[in-house]
């Protein structure tokens, strides 16, 4: 039975498993869903602690920069979010592990209008959200 992570728990989770190396966010390039060989070893770490963490489900988000139409920033989150489950599971994080939503350009972290800031908000951001 899966039993919520009650959202006072998430951060305490989800901090843990950060302090033990887990990289909640890995970034894209501009209008990109592919990820780089760099973003690659970050999600190979995220694997082995999720493996050894079976009791846990994620929720991989995917997020875009603010540029394009709401319609082209949603599908373009969604497949960042996916790329991102596939090359876990690749990994063998169980698929039914790890669900995905994309909130486009919906949920920024930086809302300057700079490259920099762009950057920031090109990313798949993972957490923890349910307990089995």
């Amino acid at each position: 039975m899966n039993e919520p992570v009650l959202p006072s728990d998430w951060a305490s989770v989800n901090d843990n498993l950060v302090g033990r190396g887990f990289t909640p966010d890995v970034y894209f390039d501009s209008g990109e869903d592919h990820l780089s060989d760099e973003m690659l070893n970050k999600l190979a770490r995220n694997a082995e602690l999720l493996k050894s963490n079976p009791q846990f489900t994620i929720t991989i988000e995917g997020h875009t920069d603010s540029r394009g139409t709401d319609e082209e920033n949603l599908a373009l989150g969604e497949r960042r979010a996916v790329a991102t489950r596939d090359y876990l599971n690749s990994l063998g994080v169980a698929g039914d592990r790890i669900r995905t939503i994309s909130y486009g350009a919906e949920r920024p972290v930086c809302t300057e209008e700079t490259e920099d800031c762009w950057a920031q908000n090109r990313r798949a951001h993972m957490l923890v959200t349910q307990r089995t």
